[in-house]
Formats: C-alpha cells, sequence, structure tokens
C-alpha cells in the first residue's frame, strides 16, 4: 500500500489545520455506520451490532451524556472509534496493537485501550474525540452481561482499561454511555505452533490504494475488493487456520477496517494497524516488528502471507517468513522471488494451494 501512504502522507500535510490525531500518545497510550455487524459475545451469543447497537441488553450507570460538547461531539455522523485488540498465548506472553513498535511481549494484567471520535461523513482524516465522558467494557457470558471495567475518556476521547481476568473472552465491548455506542475490542489467545495466515489489506484484499482514499472523502463509499478476496480467507478460516489483518493504516481507520471486512463476509481476526502515520521504511520496520511478534514471540506457525507492495515483501522476508508462502498481488506479483497472484484473483490460488493444506484443529 505504499501509493496510499505516500497520497496520505501529501493529503495530511495539506490539512494541518486538522487536528489528525494519528500518534499513539504517550507511546502506550470507523468507518460509518454501515457497519454494524454483531460481533460474537464471550459466551458465544450473538452480542451487540456495533457501533450502533440500539436498546442495550443490560444498564449502565449513565443514560445521556455529562456534557454538551460531547453530546455535540458525538452527534456527528460519522464513527471514527479505535479498540485496540489483543493476541497472546494463554496464560502467558502478549502483545496488543496500541504497543510501541519496540516494546517487548507483556505478561500478567492485560491492557484495553481507545479512543471514542467522530466525524463530518466527508472527514476521513480528521476525529473530534468525545471528552469527559464514561466508557464501560462488557461482556456476554452464559448467564448475562457482565461489566468488566469502567473509566471515564481523556480530552482527546481516549481511554485505557486494564483486566485482571486469567481467560479473557474473545469479545469486549467497550459502550460510551451517554448514547449507547459500542465498538469491538477482540482478544486472540492461541498456544505456540497454532497455525495463522498474515495478510495486509491495501491493494492485497482491496483492488487497490486508492479504494481507501476514495472511503476517506466518503464515509459511505465500499471499497472494492480484489477477485475472491473474502472467500480466500473464509476458506482459510473454514480450515481452521487464524487468519491476521496487518495492515500500515494507522488506528484513526480502526473502525472503517473492521466494519469493510465484516460486511464482506471476511473471517473475525487481530487487525493490527500502526500508531502513527508508516510507509516506506517506518513501514517495513512496523511490518517486520508484528511479524517477528507473531512468529518468534508468541509462536505462531505462519503458513503463508500475502500482500502487494515492496514493504511487505522486505517485512515479510526479514520476519523470517519463507519466498515459497510469499505470495503477492498487483503490479510486484512474483518480484524478489516470491509467488505471484496473477489478474487480481485469488481464485485459482485458492484451488491449487489453500484447498491443498490439511484442515487443522477440531
Amino acid at each position: 500500500m505504499t501509493h496510499f501512504i505516500r497520497t496520505l502522507a501529501r493529503v495530511r500535510a495539506a490539512h494541518l489545520a486538522i487536528p489528525f490525531a494519528l500518534a499513539w500518545v504517550g507511546c502506550r497510550g470507523g468507518g460509518d455506520d454501515s457497519g454494524g455487524v454483531a460481533g460474537s459475545g464471550g459466551g458465544g451469543a450473538e452480542g451487540l451490532s456495533c457501533p450502533h447497537p440500539g436498546t442495550l441488553p443490560f444498564a449502565g450507570e449513565l443514560t445521556d451524556f455529562e456534557a454538551e460538547d460531547a453530546r455535540l461531539a458525538a452527534a456527528l455522523p460519522r464513527v471514527k472509534d479505535e479498540a485496540s485488540d489483543l493476541m497472546g498465548n494463554p496464560g502467558s506472553h502478549f502483545a496488543f496493537t496500541h504497543m510501541r513498535v519496540d516494546e517487548p511481549l507483556q505478561s500478567g494484567a492485560s491492557p484495553f485501550v481507545g479512543r471514542k471520535a467522530r466525524s463530518e461523513n466527508s472527514s476521513g482524516l480528521s476525529a473530534g474525540g468525545v471528552a469527559g465522558e464514561a466508557v464501560s467494557l462488557w461482556v456476554e457470558g452464559a448467564g448475562g452481561w457482565d461489566r468488566l471495567g469502567r473509566a471515564d475518556t481523556d480530552a482527546e476521547g481516549r481511554y485505557e482499561l486494564t483486566l485482571g481476568a486469567a481467560e479473557l473472552p474473545r469479545v469486549i465491548y467497550s459502550v460510551l454511555e451517554g448514547d449507547g455506542s459500542c465498538a469491538e475490542h477482540q482478544s486472540y489467545q492461541l498456544p505456540r505452533g497454532a497455525k495463522v495466515v498474515v495478510t495486509d489489506i491495501d491493494g492485497t484484499l482491496t483492488i487497490s490504494d486508492d479504494e481507501l482514499m476514495a472511503q476517506i472523502g466518503d464515509g459511505s463509499y465500499d471499497p472494492k475488493q480484489n477477485g475472491s478476496a473474502a472467500l480466500l480467507m473464509k476458506t482459510w478460516a473454514e480450515k481452521g487456520y487464524q487468519v491476521v489483518y496487518l495492515t500500515a493504516r494507522p488506528h484513526l481507520f480502526r473502525a472503517e477496517t473492521r466494519a469493510w471486512l465484516r460486511r464482506h463476509g471476511f473471517p473475525d481476526g487481530p487487525v493490527i494497524s500502526a500508531n502513527q502515520l508508516v510507509f516506506g521504511e517506518s513501514a517495513r520496520t512496523y511490518k517486520r516488528a508484528w511479524v517477528e511478534r507473531v512468529r518468534t514471540g508468541l509462536g505462531w506457525e505462519v503458513v503463508a502471507v500475502y500482500g502487494n507492495a515492496d514493504s511487505d515483501i522486505d517485512a515479510y522476508e526479514e520476519g523470517g517468513i519463507a519466498k515459497s508462502i510469499t505470495f503477492i498481488i498487483g503490479e510486484l506479483a512474483g518480484q524478489s522471488g516470491t509467488v505471484a497472484i496473477p489478474g487480481g484473483d485469488f481464485s485459482a490460488h485458492i484451488q491449487d494451494f489453500v484447498l491443498s493444506k490439511p484442515n487443522v484443529g477440531g
């Protein structure tokens, strides 16, 4: 997605007056409404349809905003919420999507960080935080809904809550109590040796980087996907392989990303996004760090990787991925000894490669 990042950098430079909060504050710390698809609750139930679930099946402490400024901010139509994902080994080390590139794996209590923010439909590059309002974390279990924690957002709409549970549920919902809107935090606890597939998004699953550029200017725009892209990832998931989405998009686009994947039938998986705008060398460094975390830190076995850019090729190679399982689509298909996906379509690859792989797990 090199072309997209360079274009985004130019657009960003032209909008310096816009509060473009891409960097992760303190180093630790959306799409539009069409992303309302229910996630799986902690007990395997239907869960909430975020970002606007309607009447909540539980009662928060508040039913309205505490400040008029927050009410006005939340009234903007485009949801730009951020909600971190977590990946780890059961009862052991973990990584979360908002940690620094050079930060080691962690253990102990698990941080869930995010932001509640909104923008105009045409303003994908900026978002106003919903400040000073209560956010609570909820999970659905076999016995109903439980609240796991509660905090107020800061001046930029950010929050952080730490959970000490030994076994985390798959989906934890962060609810903005003032209006009942929600976002999903997802947690993936897989043992060492678990088989996973890693994929880029822009220009790899979508037809080009320009698709996200169109969505930036119009929150209702639905980026087009490459041929059989959703079927590719769905086939891997149905065979028991966990899909990991590794994108150079910054956290500002987490809501749009999750909504697009759901809308097009991609399987759930951790969405790894960047703490700040990355391109070129910084994109390579960021992606390499995450490939190494997944492969050597967590000990997950990467059986295939997908990309379209030179930063993808370099990051996968430097992260220890064999060229024989590095699949590149687009103009650089087959470059540097990678395996080409020709014609912008994954159909033949599914038949020739994916379906030949054994099923794993239960």
